[in-house]
Formats: structure tokens, C-alpha cells, sequence
């Protein structure tokens, strides 16, 4: 799929993508942790005191009907499939204000934040808001792409209201490890539990003719492993210690090989953190955590 023939307009700069509200079911909560085969009594018991507790990384699913691309498609007046053709998710930054309530309906308002002219293309950025009944912030998402080969009619339009994420290598031998099995079912398995879906993911027919090696796993799922990771290592597999999570988005995982996640204190209550693939090509660079006091 081509590019367009004219530059995309910077004017589209902060255009709302839509408003949605999730009510926080027991359904919904236990479907999204179960998409990831997660087995932790705090996501998966409902009868528990409080109830059970939001998998952090299920702030992308609750995203998704915003950042699919069919409003952003519409936004910056091109069609869907030229969206997705060239279209690749860079990064994903979240953060976490305060734990979502089983029970409680949330809101979330999408907005095109930044466009940047680079020369592989534009990058994109949008900002997901998600607010309580009564306005009040519970989780922040920054959600970054590339459109390869594409123009822009300037420079740069709009200003970035996150801050970047801190440069962090683990190469130096000083990380711990985890292995993490990423079954060949789990892509499958992820998009109804997510529910987010797109066929490469699932259907190695579509995958091929897109040019890739195989169905390849959800970027949103290998973020959300490698969340669970950190959290069971640094926050006593507490999730409502989560305060941030961001990565960047390097490579791709196969189902049916595994992870590797790396990650190390870096002071303050932050971890350093990226996640390799079995042949050591990166997957999540640069990635950086935070975790709150007990």
C-alpha cells in the first residue's frame, strides 16, 4: 500500500478520537488476565476482599476501540488499510494514577497529541485519558507509531505533555532473568480474552502475505508479560504498586518460543527492564518501571 499523494495535514494535531466507557465486570477483568495464562489469585479471584484487581496492562484493551486505527484512519483522511499497511506501534507508556475498581465505569477520551516529520516517516503519538464517574484520573497511556515513507506538511505539530523515557541498557551483564514460554495458542487466546484483535496475529495466511516470518504475538501482550514479570520481582506480585510502565517496541516474538525478560533496580523505586527473543534480538528496549511503596 503507497503512501498518500499529499503531505498529512498538521492541523489534525490535538482532534479528539472518541469517548468510551468500560464498566469494570468481573467478566471482563477475568477474561483479559486469563487471555495472558496468568494464574495469580489476585486477577483471578473475584471473591476475594475488594475483589479482584485489574492486570495493569488491561489498559490497552480498554484503549483499543480508540486506537485501532479507525478514528485516527478517519482523523488524518486516509483509509483504513493504508493505516495498518505501513503503520508500526513504536511505544507504550502508561501511567498508573490510582487502581481501577471492580464495578466501577471508567471513561476514556482519545487524543492525536504530537506529529512528527523523521526520515523513516511520521510519528505519531496519541494520549489515552481514562477518568472515574466523577473525573478523576485512574491510568494515562501514550501510544506511539511510525507510518514508514510518509509526509508531513511540516516539521512538528503539537507538544508531548509525557515525559520521555530515561535511557536504560541491560547489557551489561548485571540483569536478573526471566524466561517466560509464550505457547503457539496464545495469540489466539489473548485476542478474545483481550479482546483485541488483528488477523496477523492469529491467521498465518494474513501474516505471510504481510510479509512476515509467521503469526507473530501481540506487542500488547509481550508489554503485559513483561509487566507481570517486573511485578512479581519488584512489587510482591502486588499490581496496584504499578505506577508507570513504558517500553519501546523493537522486534517481534513467534508463538510457540519464549522471552526472555531482563530486568534491574535502578534506584528510586524505578527498574530498568527490555525482553529478547530466543535467537537475543531485542523485542522491548529501553523500558522502565515504577513502583510504588507497600
Amino acid at each position: 500500500m503507497t503512501a498518500p499523494d499529499m503531505p498529512i495535514s498538521s492541523a489534525r494535531v490535538g482532534e479528539v478520537l472518541g469517548q468510551i466507557e468500560t464498566e469494570m465486570t468481573p467478566r471482563r477483568l477475568l477474561a483479559y488476565a486469563s487471555g495472558l495464562l496468568l494464574d495469580d489469585e489476585v486477577y483471578l479471584d473475584d471473591a476475594r476482599p475488594g475483589g479482584v484487581e485489574m492486570m495493569p496492562a488491561m489498559c490497552a484493551a480498554i484503549e483499543w476501540p480508540l486506537s485501532d486505527g479507525v478514528a485516527t484512519s478517519e482523523r488524518l483522511g486516509i483509509t483504513l488499510a493504508q493505516y495498518r499497511s505501513v503503520g508500526v506501534h513504536g511505544e507504550q507508556d502508561s501511567l498508573f494514577h490510582r487502581p481501577p475498581r471492580m464495578g466501577e465505569r471508567l471513561k476514556t477520551t482519545g487524543v492525536l497529541e504530537t506529529l512528527k516529520q523523521t526520515r523513516a516517516g511520521i510519528l505519531m503519538t496519541c494520549r489515552y485519558d481514562t477518568v472515574d464517574a466523577d473525573g478523576a484520573p485512574v491510568f494515562t497511556s501514550y501510544n506511539s507509531g511510525m507510518f514508514r515513507g510518509w509526509r508531513l506538511d511540516c516539521d512538528q505539530a503539537g507538544t508531548s505533555t509525557r515525559q520521555a523515557l530515561p535511557a536504560a541498557t541491560l547489557d551489561d551483564g548485571s540483569a536478573a532473568t526471566d524466561l517466560i514460554a509464550v505457547p503457539r495458542y496464545l495469540p489466539h487466546v489473548y485476542s478474545e480474552g483481550g479482546p483485541i484483535w488483528n488477523p496477523i496475529h492469529t491467521e498465518r495466511i494474513v501474516a505471510l502475505a504481510a510479509n512476515l516470518p509467521d503469526i507473530i504475538l501481540h506487542g500488547t501482550a509481550t508489554w503485559a508479560l513483561t509487566m507481570q514479570s517486573v511485578i512479581r520481582h519488584y512489587a510482591d506480585g502486588d499490581p496496584r504498586r504499578l505506577q508507570r510502565f513504558g517500553c519501546r517496541f523493537s522486534g517481534m516474538v513467534i508463538p510457540g518460543e519464549a522471552v526472555t525478560v531482563r530486568h534491574r533496580a535502578a534506584g528510586g523505586g524505578r527498574i530498568a527492564v527490555d525482553a529478547l527473543d530466543v535467537r537475543g534480538n531485542p523485542v522491548l528496549t529501553n523500558g522502565i518501571a515504577e513502583i510504588g511503596p507497600r
